[in-house]
């Protein structure tokens, strides 16, 4: 139990790392998919389907990136407060365009829940790390 105990920031960086990476390679192989069926977001030229991509593209890097740090960096406490952040920096995208956007987006409210559960499991892995040392 006690190394389990040891290796959840770990766990939890590589999570994050493989979720950004997996929504990332979905967005950017099938943008249409992704964004217009899901999203309702019109692709009228393929220089919009090149700009999604290039998004999904960069998240997907992201992810990559926190997968390897999530293998390479020591200390991974100190790390999963970085995932913390880049989980509140969604929440807090999602909440402004909420009001920025109207309030009628229902994929929104639903990944702002997911989003705030993941801020909440890193907080307590933190906590529960702090405990540990």
């Amino acid at each position: 139990m006690k190394k389990v105990k040891k290796h959840l920031p770990r766990w939890t960086n590589g999570l994050a790392g493989l979720l950004l990476f997996a929504i990332g390679l979905m967005g950017y192989t099938s943008p249409e998919w992704f964004f217009t069926d899901k999203y309702d977001v019109m692709m009228p030229s393929s220089q919009s389907k090149t700009i999604l991509r290039v998004m999904m593209g960069f998240m997907a890097t992201i992810g990559t990136l926190w997968l390897w740090a999530s293998f390479q960096l020591k200390d991974q406490v100190r790390f999963l407060y970085a995932t913390g952040f880049l989980t509140f920096g969604f929440i807090l995208s999602r909440i402004l365009g909420l009001f920025f956007d109207g309030f009628d987006q229902t994929h929104t409210y639903i990944e702002l829940g997911f989003e705030m559960i993941a801020l909440i499991v890193i907080l307590s892995v933190l906590k529960y790390s702090k405990k540990e040392k």
